[in-house]
């Protein structure tokens, strides 16, 4: 098994600006072949810090990838700190300036002199097209180590990753990809679904597994140890008898993937009004692809005006109740499937924070309701986090309500 150390560059990662996506992908997708991620190493825009996390990642493993610092600005060093340790030339990679310069052409912009350093490349190295972008990657060889840059924006790195630098990287050590399967797992912690895990009947001397925590899920990810298969029928029979209904179906990598399917097949229309999502909940439901056969339409009703004027709700149940109320979220769903004629209609009002919270009603508060020919159907959750995972949680809880509706009938 190669070994493989993983340097981010880029001021925004060290200050806290952004996540590094990047290098959680790539341990991702290592995790199902013969590679193994040992390292992860973040440098700001600092020339010395770059090298020193290049050197020490050098020295670590077989493979050394560097995602950043490809671009034109005077604070994108990668290449140049790869020249300094390695003593390597340069050269312009020709179809990648080409590509600059239609692109600059199009935009109806003039090349600057900076520009030119995007589409240059180390003398001899293998160069990897950037077909959602303009700075190519690329990878050098060290005696017996290689070394991979690749450019930082998440889209780009991805993309290239997936299509070229990983089947580079299997070909050149004849490594292989291990029988690999996925699962996920909605609104449990992480612990509990460890302990779970270790309850299913499965040959766990035939396999590795691991639980990765993204906000609302779990990934579960169930890996051959060695050659051979995967018995996925057992594996699956096990969730389902552990999991129960906290399992998505294997083929929806979200909620509201498996949400719009059985929507589809149940050939069933939803529509939302939010007040603390601020449309989050449509904006989740309309980012999965065939959405628009089962969407319908959604209300940001935030205040109290827009919630009577739009939605209908009474304003003596919001004098009554409150706008943070299952009173006032149920009618506020009710309203939702009446206006946009749908089968569903959803809700969602409470107290996202920082302020606004009181003893009564504290921030983190948040009341759903779920409409549907059957009646009207409200709940409340309590979610003690930040106002943007206030939110998120929100939408997950209300979607996850559609999802068990249709699920279990």
């Amino acid at each position: 098994m190669k070994d493989v150390a993983i340097v981010s560059t880029g001021n925004e990662l060290v200050y806290g600006s952004v996540q590094d996506e990047n290098a959680y992908y790539m341990s991702r997708e290592f995790f199902r072949t013969d590679f193994q991620v040992v390292l992860h190493l973040t440098a700001g825009d600092v020339p010395d810090d770059l090298e020193l996390c290049i050197r020490q990642a050098v020295g670590r493993a077989d493979v050394v990838i560097v995602t950043g610092g490809l671009g034109s600005t005077e604070d994108d060093y990668t290449f140049r700190v790869l020249q300094r340790i390695f003593d390597c030339g340069a050269r312009v990679h020709e179809p990648a300036y080409e590509r600059l310069k239609s692109f600059l052409k199009f935009m109806k912009r003039r090349e600057l002199e900076n520009d030119v350093r995007m589409v240059t490349v180390p003398e001899g190295a293998e160069v990897f097209d950037n077909e959602y972008g303009l700075a190519p990657g690329y990878a050098i060889r060290h005696g017996e180590k290689i070394i991979i840059a690749m450019p930082g924006v998440p889209r780009e790195m991805q993309l290239m990753f997936d299509g070229k630098v990983l089947p580079f990287l299997l070909w050149e050590h004849q490594a292989g990809v291990r029988e690999n399967f996925f699962l996920r797992v909605v609104l449990m912690r992480e612990s509990e679904v460890n302990e779970l895990i270790k309850k299913m009947d499965l040959p766990f001397d035939e396999m590795t597994w691991g639980v990765t925590a993204v906000p609302g899920m779990n990934n579960i990810s169930f890996v051959k140890r060695g050659a051979g298969r995967l018995d996925r029928w057992a594996i699956m029979s096990e969730a389902r008898r552990v999991f129960k209904d906290r399992l998505l179906d294997p083929d929806s990598e979200s909620l509201e993937m498996e949400l719009v399917k059985l929507l589809t097949e149940a050939s069933a229309t939803i529509g939302v009004a939010e007040s603390c999502t601020g449309g989050l909940i449509a904006k989740r439901i309309t980012d999965v692809p065939g959405s628009s056969a089962v969407f319908r339409g959604g209300v940001v009703a935030y205040g109290n005006e827009a919630k009577i004027e739009i939605l209908d709700v009474s304003a003596a149940t919001l004098q009554r109740c409150g706008a943070v109320s299952e009173e006032v979220a149920g009618e506020m769903a009710a309203a939702a499937r009446k206006r946009f004629g749908t089968d569903i209609g959803i809700s969602a009002s409470g107290v996202a924070g920082p302020g606004g919270g009181t003893d009564e009603k504290p921030v983190g508060m948040v009341c759903f309701g779920f409409a549907s020919p059957k009646g009207v159907d409200t709940f409340t959750r309590y979610i003690k986090m930040d106002r943007e995972r206030v939110r998120f949680y929100a939408s997950q809880y209300i979607l996850d309500k559609v999802r068990l509706h249709f699920k279990n009938g």
